[in-house]
């Protein structure tokens, strides 16, 4: 399914991107620097009361997530049909707020949602889930979104390729 570039485009990413010791980790800088909730930036070194941290807390990741089915000016029907779930996990997340998906289904809908990789990192931490630099499977979708490549079939092709779960 894949070209022979393609394929080596993407072992390329996977190879300079993949941390798999605690070592490298460690060399890994990610954003977390600066932490960005509600519009505030945070820098760790400021110090903060844990009253001014709860007036902070930004959307749920509920709220979140049927805000951008809003904005995207798609229909519930067409949002969990280009995710590839199911109708009654959809209505299950729809119906219930405190209702926590896996990390496979919030990709696949920041995929339908055609998310950018900033709001799909955003997406992910309001339902309590990162990319990892560790995580084959987490580069492989950060990879296609970058490149603005949202075909939930392909992507999952591209798992499946590489041994890992795929987007449901």
């Amino acid at each position: 399914m894949f070209t022979e570039e393609f394929r080596k485009s993407l072992d390329e990413y996977i190879s300079l991107n993949y941390v798999e010791s605690a070592e490298r980790a460690a060399d890994y800088v990610l954003d977390a620097e600066v932490t960005k909730d509600a519009g505030k930036t945070f820098s760790k070194k400021e110090s903060f009361t844990l009253d001014q941290l709860m007036e902070e807390v930004g959307e749920s990741f509920h709220d979140m997530l049927f805000l951008k089915i809003d904005m995207s000016g798609m229909t519930d029907v067409e949002v969990y049909k280009r995710a590839n779930i199911d109708r009654k996990l959809f209505s299950k997340i729809r119906s219930n707020p405190a209702y926590h998906p896996r990390k496979q289904t919030v990709l696949a809908l920041a995929i339908a949602l055609k998310l950018s990789i900033d709001d799909t990192i955003d997406l992910l931490a309001r339902a309590e889930y990162a990319l990892s630099p560790g995580n084959k499977g987490d580069l492989i979708v950060k990879y296609f979104i970058e490149r603005g490549v949202y075909d939930i079939m392909s992507i999952n092709f591209a798992l499946d390729e590489y041994g890992q779960q795929i987007l449901e």
